[in-house]
């Protein structure tokens, strides 16, 4: 075996810190600690979101580094917060690097869970929209929470949340209890024509839409079968859980309702006391580049906060958000106050159901 090919793992990594900059934009020095890092451990999300994750995001960072990846896959689209916490209050947190929603994060701060990354060390900031950039990582994965409808049931396209009150839906509508914050919100846009205070008058709408609703889904998975069979004609759910079923011939369409529509974005952070901090800065730096992020937009069409990721026009109207245009269009949500709020909500909510 030639030289070359017999290239150790340090000499490797330090090629990809220097020769290979352009092609993964990695931090441009690559530290000791990087190059003896034996495992980056990256937690991931389950489904088709993990796979394209996988597939376009971790696989080709570790090919290109010679860097093993080990994966903890969440079950649903939020981490074990409570068993982080533990973790890295004992100081010996299970993972590099941990995506999650932006409730997770509020409480992750608040704990003082993450470390802050200098965007020195990030040098694909400056292709990243300035608001799409924490302290402590950047905001990846943009989903849009609208309307899915089934266009055989369905003659006539919604245009709004306030469809969902419509008669005709009677024992065919659905909401999403796993984000029920959001549900909420949504309810709130028609009740009041804007997102907050959560209040009598949120939960009374509640109650007028009661008749039209099959059931309430606690996973993505669930929302699929549900709009696969039928059972279900019209519901809340993310652009990114209805464009693959339509591309498999389910007939079904996503609309962006005229009160307003959300997108939400997870920000990958680094908890305080991981143990490959470098390396960990390293694959989120690739992540936010463009092969990856055009990837994630052709295979579930989430949107990027990369401002050079092009859309083409099949795909951009897909991503709902593919212009800064667009994302300004999105209902603005106060994560401070979900959060202090969630556990009065939650027992509203509860108390909603049983009613």
């Amino acid at each position: 075996m030639s030289d070359k090919m017999n290239m150790s793992r340090r000499t490797a990594l330090k090629t990809f810190g220097v020769a290979a900059a352009g092609a993964l934009a990695a931090p441009a020095v690559i530290t000791r600690s990087l190059a003896a890092s034996e495992t980056l451990v990256v937690y991931n999300f389950d489904g088709l979101l993990g796979k394209v994750i996988k597939d376009h995001w971790i696989d080709p960072f570790s090919q290109s580094t010679g860097v093993k990846v080990e994966v903890l896959t969440m079950q649903g689209s939020s981490p074990p917060m409570a068993k982080i916490k533990a973790q890295v209050d004992a100081g010996r947190p299970d993972a590099d690097v941990i995506p999650m929603q932006m409730p997770d994060y509020v409480f992750g701060v608040r704990n003082n869970l993450f470390q802050t990354i200098d965007a020195k060390d990030m040098p694909e900031y400056a292709n990243l929209y300035p608001d799409y950039i924490t302290p402590h990582g950047p905001k990846l994965v943009l989903w849009s929470y609208g309307l899915a409808y089934n266009t055989d049931k369905i003659k006539t396209a919604p245009t709004a949340w306030a469809d969902l009150w419509d008669p005709q839906y009677k024992g065919k509508a659905a909401l999403n209890e796993a984000l029920f914050d959001q549900a909420l919100q949504m309810v709130n846009l028609v009740a009041k024509g804007k997102p907050l205070p959560v209040d009598d008058a949120t939960f009374a709408a509640l109650t007028r839409l009661r008749p039209n609703l099959a059931t309430l889904w606690t996973t993505g998975a669930q929302a699929e079968q549900l709009l696969r069979t039928g059972e279900v004609w019209i519901m809340p759910v993310w652009n990114g859980r209805v464009y693959p079923l339509k591309d498999q011939g389910v007939p079904i369409d996503f609309v962006s309702p005229k009160e307003g529509f959300f997108t939400r974005a997870d920000p990958f952070c680094i908890p305080r006391g991981a143990k490959n901090p470098e390396l960990a800065k390293a694959f989120i730096n690739f992540s936010c580049t463009v092969a990856p992020q055009q990837a994630l937009a052709k295979g579930l069409f989430y949107a990027s906060p990369n401002q050079k990721v092009v859309y083409p026009p099949e795909i951009a109207k897909r991503v709902v958000v593919s212009t800064r245009e667009e994302l300004a269009r999105a209902v603005p949500e106060d994560f401070e106050v979900i959060v202090d709020n969630l556990p009065d909500w939650r027992r509203r909510w509860d108390a909603w159901k049983q009613s």
